[in-house]
């Protein structure tokens, strides 16, 4: 039986890639920044395109798969930790002004994209 995920996974990342692309374009145009949508449609995109790499390895329930997934959490929790030291300079010293809301999404979009960039390095390197 064939596997059809890895290739629905590509197709829904190009879909958040052009949905991205038109978004930085239409805030390019109007000379502003981007809504804060973009990164997280940015970060879905990262998702889809790592999860149709990744599919035919996690379907593979084996030690190694857990072993990436664990070390990928366990390194994007640093990561993690470093987005919020350098947000919150950020924000002290008034470079960056953003609301709360601005905040999270945007914590959220980087997060989303450190666990699955991670797993997809740590499947290459394992």
């Amino acid at each position: 039986m064939k596997d059809y995920y890895p290739r629905t996974y590509g197709i829904v990342g190009g879909l958040f890639s052009l949905q991205a692309v038109f978004l930085l374009f239409v805030s390019l145009m109007a000379k502003s920044a981007p809504p804060m949508i973009t990164y997280m449609m940015i970060s879905m995109a990262i998702l889809a395109f790592s999860m149709s790499y990744l599919h035919p390895q996690f379907r593979q329930k084996d030690e190694r798969m857990k072993m990436i997934r664990y070390k990928g959490l366990f390194y994007s929790f640093f990561a993690m930790m470093g987005y919020l030291s350098l947000l919150l300079l950020l924000m002290e010293f008034n470079i960056m002004i953003l609301s709360a809301e601005e905040v999270v999404q945007l914590l959220i979009a980087l997060n989303m994209s450190t666990v699955f960039l991670s797993w997809v390095v740590l499947s290459k390197k394992y």
